[in-house]
C-alpha cells in the first residue's frame, strides 16, 4: 500500500492546523443516534484521569498538500467530537478557553499572513451544521426538533444530551473536561494519498456505531475522478444517488444492487456486493462505471418503486390490475428469498407490462413449487438464472412464458399435509384462497395477524366437539389446510375452544371481517370432521387456479 501514513493523534492537534476534513458525498448523512451521543460524553466523563483514552480509528484520503482530508471512515465520530468541543465553547466563561476552542472548529482568517477563514469539518448539512456548530455561541439555539429535518435534527440532539451533562460541572472542571479531551483523549489515523488504497483499510477498521457499507464503497467508486472527470458531474450523480435512496430507503437500494447482480451475472454470488461488482461486472465490462452504471441503477431503482412499492406497473384493464396489485402484495410481503424479484425486474425492463401479469402467476408457481419441495439455495439459483436466461434470450413474451415450467404436484401435495399448520408456507398459501375467493372488485391487502383452528386442537372434556364421529382421527386432519381460517386480530387462546356457535359470534366474527374465505364459516350451521376433508379435497382441487 503505497503512501500510508499512520500516527496516534491527540485531539487536540488533529482539530488543528495540521487537518481539516472533508465528509465526501459518498458517505452517508450523519446518523448516529441518541445513545451513542450519550454513550460517548458518559464514557469520556468517567475516563477523566491521567491516562490517554482511546476514542478509535479514522481512515483518511488525503486528497491533496494543503492538509486536507476526505473521510472515509469515522465520519459519526469525527463530526460528533467537534460538536462536543462547540458545546464547551459555548459553556465555558473563560475567554482564553473560549478562544481557543473556537480556533479548533473554525481556523481565523488572518489576512496578515493570507490565511483564509475555514472549517476544521466540512459537512453535507453546511448550512445547519454553520449556524448550530461553526458559529459562536451555534449551540446557545433556541431551535426544537420539529423545526429540522432528518439529518440535522441529530446535531440539534447532541448538543441537548452533551450540554444536559456538562451543565453538572462548575467552570473548574470544565476546564478540566476540555484539557483532558484534547490532551489525553487519542485517535490512531491511517491516511493514503491513493483513492482506492483508503477504501482497502476500511474493511479491517472496525468504526464506533455505523460503518460504512459495501454500497458506500459502490457508490464512491462510481463518483470517483477516475469515473467521473468533472466536478459537476459527480456532484450531480451524486445528488442523484442520495435522492435514489432517500426515496427508496437503505434496505431497498441494496436489494436493488443485489438484484442487478443477479440480472447482469444469472448465477449466484461468490463475494461481496462491491466486488461482485468490482471484479465480474465492471473489468468484464457488462456494466461501465460512473454516470452509465448510476443511470441503470435509476432506472431499475424506478422499476422496482413501481411494481413492489407503489404496484402502479400494469395499466391494463381494471380486474388485471386489481389482481396483480392484490398478487403483487402477498408475494413481495411473504416470500422471503429474494432471486424471483430479479426476475420481475428483468422481465419487465424488456417487456414493459405485457403479459407482465401472466408472467407473474408463472413465476408464484415456480416459486412455490421449490418452497414446498425446500429445494436449496444453490438449486434455487440456478432455476432463477435459467428464466433470467430465457427472458434476454426471447423477442416475444410468449417464448418466455412457454419456457417457465413447473410441477404443480409438489404444491397440491403439502396442502393436504396433516402438519400443513407447522409449515413455512401455510401463511402465503392461506392468503391465496382468500383473494382466490374474492370477487376482485377491489384491491385486497391481507396483513393477517395469525392463523385460527376452527376444529380446536384440545377441546375441553365434556365439549360438544368431542361427541363428532369421527373424533378419534382428529389428529389427522387439525392441522389440515381446510381446518384453518387467517385472524386479522390477534389469537384469544380462552376463546378457542368454545362451542361452534359462540366461537362463530364472540371470536371469531370481529376477526374474519376482512377476509372473504374466512366469513364463508360463518354461515356454516355446524363444523365436523368430515367438513374439514371436504374442503380439503375442493381446496386441493382450486389451490392453484389462476384469479
Amino acid at each position: 500500500m503505497n503512501n500510508l501514513e499512520g500516527k496516534t493523534e491527540l485531539i487536540g492537534k488533529l482539530f488543528s492546523s495540521d487537518f481539516f476534513f472533508t465528509i465526501p458525498d459518498y458517505q452517508r448523512p450523519f446518523a448516529w443516534e441518541q445513545d451513542n451521543f450519550t454513550d460517548l460524553i458518559d464514557d469520556l466523563a468517567t475516563a477523566q484521569s491521567d491516562q490517554q483514552y482511546f476514542l478509535g480509528t479514522l481512515v483518511l484520503h488525503k486528497t491533496d498538500e494543503k492538509q486536507n482530508y476526505d473521510v472515509v471512515d469515522g465520519q459519526q465520530r469525527l463530526t460528533t467530537l467537534l460538536i462536543l468541543i462547540a458545546c464547551l465553547r459555548d459553556l465555558i466563561e473563560d475567554d482564553d478557553f473560549k478562544k481557543q476552542l473556537q480556533g479548533k472548529i473554525v481556523q481565523e482568517e488572518n489576512k496578515v499572513d493570507g490565511i483564509p477563514e475555514k472549517a476544521r469539518i466540512t459537512v453535507k448539512d453546511r448550512s445547519i451544521f454553520r449556524e448550530l456548530v461553526l458559529a459562536k455561541r451555534g449551540t446557545e439555539t433556541d431551535k426544537k426538533e420539529k423545526d429540522l429535518v432528518e439529518p440535522e435534527v441529530r446535531y440539534l440532539q447532541a448538543i441537548h444530551i452533551f450540554k444536559e451533562k456538562l451543565q453538572e460541572y462548575s467552570q473548574e472542571q470544565l476546564q478540566k473536561f476540555i484539557q483532558f479531551v484534547n490532551q489525553k483523549c487519542v485517535v490512531i489515523y491511517l491516511a493514503t494519498s491513493s483513492f482506492d488504497d483508503a477504501f482497502k483499510l476500511f474493511t479491517i477498521v472496525n468504526d464506533r456505531g455505523r460503518q460504512l457499507r459495501r454500497i458506500d464503497i459502490l457508490k464512491a467508486q462510481n463518483i470517483s475522478p477516475d469515473a467521473v472527470p468533472l466536478p459537476a458531474t459527480r456532484d450531480k450523480i451524486s445528488k442523484e444517488w442520495e435522492n435514489l435512496e432517500n426515496d427508496l430507503g437503505e434496505s431497498n437500494l441494496e436489494s436493488i444492487l443485489s438484484l442487478i447482480r443477479m440480472i447482469f451475472l444469472k448465477e449466484k454470488p461468490a463475494e461481496d456486493i462491491f466486488n461482485e461488482f468490482e471484479k465480474r461486472i465492471f473489468r468484464k465490462g457488462l456494466l461501465t462505471r460512473g454516470e452509465k452504471f448510476v443511470d441503470v441503477v435509476k432506472s431499475y431503482g424506478e422499476l422496482y418503486r413501481s411494481i413492489f412499492i407503489d404496484r402502479d406497473f400494469v395499466e391494463e384493464d381494471n380486474s388485471i390490475k386489481i389482481k396483480y396489485k392484490s398478487l403483487i402484495y402477498i408475494m413481495d410481503k411473504e416470500f422471503s428469498a429474494s432471486e424471483w424479484r430479479a426476475c420481475v425486474l428483468s422481465y419487465a425492463k424488456k417487456f414493459n407490462e405485457k403479459d407482465f401479469y401472466k408472467f407473474l402467476l408463472k413465476l408464484e408457481k415456480v416459486y412455490l413449487e421449490a418452497w414446498t419441495k425446500g429445494v436449496r439455495k444453490d438449486e434455487r439459483f440456478s432455476i432463477y438464472s435459467t428464466i433470467l436466461r430465457a427472458i434476454e434470450a426471447s423477442e416475444k413474451t410468449t417464448d418466455v412464458l412457454n419456457s417457465i415450467k413447473f410441477k404443480e404436484q409438489p404444491i397440491k401435495k403439502v396442502v393436504t399435509s396433516k402438519n400443513f399448520y407447522l409449515s413455512r408456507y401455510a401463511k402465503y398459501l392461506l392468503l391465496r384462497l382468500e383473494i382466490l375467493t374474492s370477487e376482485n372488485d377491489a384491491v385486497k391487502e391481507f396483513n393477517a395477524k395469525s392463523i385460527e383452528h376452527v376444529f380446536p386442537q384440545n377441546p375441553a372434556s365434556g365439549s360438544n366437539w368431542r361427541n363428532d364421529p369421527d373424533y378419534k382421527s382428529l389428529n389427522s386432519v387439525v392441522h389440515t389446510i381446510g381446518n384453518l381460517v387467517l385472524l386479522s386480530k390477534g389469537k384469544n387462546s380462552s376463546a378457542s375452544n368454545l362451542e361452534f356457535d359462540k366461537k362463530k359470534e364472540k371470536y371469531l366474527k370481529e376477526r374474519v371481517s376482512d377476509y372473504p374465505r374466512s366469513i364463508q364459516i360463518l354461515t356454516e350451521a355446524d363444523w365436523t370432521i368430515a367438513k374439514i376433508r371436504e374442503r380439503n379435497k375442493d381446496i386441493q382441487e382450486r389451490i392453484l387456479d389462476d384469479f
